[in-house]
């Protein structure tokens, strides 16, 4: 290995990379090429800097994985695959990714540079008006559309994972956790896929199931029910709770938290949140043609029939404690045993 600026440079199966091995901030220089000059975005696994391309003297916004992140081969894995995911790209609502030499830090990720605040802080709690929540629907709707038809899948289709642009447009993000329709359900060294953030994962992706466009057309009828009330389809402090409610009931009417909501408008939500995904539109074109006509949508009744999951909480509760109470004997008698078994030896 021979030392850098910035980690270590390695050469092996997967060719020359280097490893970004402390945290770094702005003002630092990476790769010689990217000047840091703000932060202006943090996730659990990864910061987001606004930076200066050097070499073609304009903006860009650059990836790097935290330190803790940055050698795991899972980590690998996952930055290798956005990459190779965002490289393959080209919508006018998907952030564009900038292609690095060969030798780049393999948990570095570069992409344009875009103005504006993500969809989460324009909501902040507070119901869009119906008009302005179907536009970004409606645009939402292309960018999957667009993915579908390259045959990847999302999975994270978020709030915060969706750029409100200064000039009007839209940028959908992050493609950490998305997957091509043909990959694996089970991911690296046999491990389960992640689940993405609870409040819009879809029943069948708390499941673990890869492969499948319906849990994106239920993210985007998710991000839809929270633009038109100001809350999540579910919502509550425990991720595991959260998750689980949507597994056994429906969430509570649109047009009970917000009454401007139209009924066709609520049909419309309902449809893309039912628990099977058979129920849900067939593809995300479906989903797009009522939102660009929602009058012409005929209301079925899916409001006056859902099952809200009122004992939810108490049910997750008692879960965990029949859990906790069926482990605890089953500890005990082991840790019997090897004692007796301790003994034992000793005494021969």
């Amino acid at each position: 290995m021979t030392p850098n600026d910035d980690g270590f440079e390695s050469r092996g199966a997967l060719g020359t990379f280097a490893v970004l091995t402390a945290m770094v901030s702005a003002g630092q220089t990476l790769l010689g090429r990217f000047l840091l000059l703000e932060e202006i975005g943090r996730g659990g696994m990864s910061t987001v800097f606004k930076a200066r391309d050097l070499q073609e003297g304009d903006l860009c916004a650059v990836k790097v994985a935290l330190p803790q992140f940055s050698s795991g081969v899972g980590s690998w894995s996952m930055s290798q695959r956005e990459a190779e995911i965002g490289l393959g790209l080209r919508h006018p609502t998907l952030l564009r990714f900038r292609p690095l030499p060969a030798g780049r830090a393999r948990n570095v990720i570069v992409t344009e540079y875009v103005s504006g605040p993500t969809l989460a802080s324009r909501i902040g709690g507070r119901p869009l008006g119906e008009t302005e929540a179907i536009r970004i629907a409606r645009i939402l709707c292309e960018a999957v559309e667009y993915l579908h038809s390259q045959r990847i899948v999302h999975y994270d289709v978020k709030p915060n994972n969706i750029i409100l642009c200064d000039d009007g447009s839209l940028r959908l993000i992050d493609f950490g956790v998305a997957h091509g329709l043909e990959e694996s359900r089970l991911g690296l060294a046999g491990q389960a896929p992640p689940v993405a953030t609870a409040d819009y994962a879809a029943p069948e992706q708390i499941r673990r199931r890869r492969g499948q466009r319906s849990v994106d057309i239920y993210a985007i009828g998710a991000v839809l029910y929270e633009m038109l009330t100001g809350h999540p389809p579910f919502e509550g402090d425990d991720p595991f709770a959260v998750a689980s409610a949507r597994e056994i009931g429906d969430p509570k009417a649109p047009r009970a938290l917000n009454p401007q909501i139209s009924a066709e408008v609520e049909e419309i939500v309902l449809k893309t949140l039912r628990r099977r995904p058979e129920d849900r539109y067939p593809t995300v074109t479906d989903l797009r043609a009522d939102l660009e006509h929602p009058a012409q949508v005929r209301v079925s009744g899916l409001a006056a029939h859902l099952i809200v999951p009122t004992g939810w909480r108490k049910a997750v509760r008692w879960a965990r404690y029949i859990t906790l109470v069926g482990i605890v004997p089953v500890v005990s008698l082991v840790a019997l045993f090897l004692v007796l078994w301790w003994r034992m030896s000793r005494a021969r």
